[in-house]
């Protein structure tokens, strides 16, 4: 088992409990927090190697929770999951400081490998 920690963001109970379940097969810690302040909360406490994002939350859209983040830490990678088919999004989200951008429903393959890519990354 490594010692990466993932924070996954998501208000949808049902898709943070499928990766926390996932990331624990593939040998990660993960933690969920199911809305922005809660995410916020924990980036204040505690340390992680990455985090996966959704983008449609109530109350703090995920472009303001990565924004926030950012302010926090700085080199922490994020990865944008979401259902948003919205180039100018992509883009933002890219600019803002996110490492990738994957569409819902997760390819959970292409997650794997952007996780692996990014993960490496820290050790560099």
């Amino acid at each position: 088992m490594n010692e990466y920690k993932i924070l996954i963001i998501d208000d949808e109970p049902s898709v943070c409990n499928f990766l926390s379940d996932y990331l624990k097969y593939k040998g990660y810690n993960s933690k969920i927090a199911l809305s922005g302040e809660e995410a916020l909360t924990a980036l204040n406490t505690e340390h992680f190697d990455l985090v996966l994002l959704d983008l449609i939350m109530p109350e703090m859209n995920g472009l303001e929770v990565l924004e926030r983040i950012k302010k926090i830490d700085l080199k922490v990678p994020i990865i944008i999951l979401t259902s948003v088919k919205d180039k100018n999004i992509t883009e933002s989200s890219l600019e803002m400081g996110a490492v990738d951008f994957i569409s819902k429903p997760i390819d959970i393959e292409r997650l794997e490998e952007s996780i692996t890519i990014n993960i490496s990354n820290i050790l560099l």
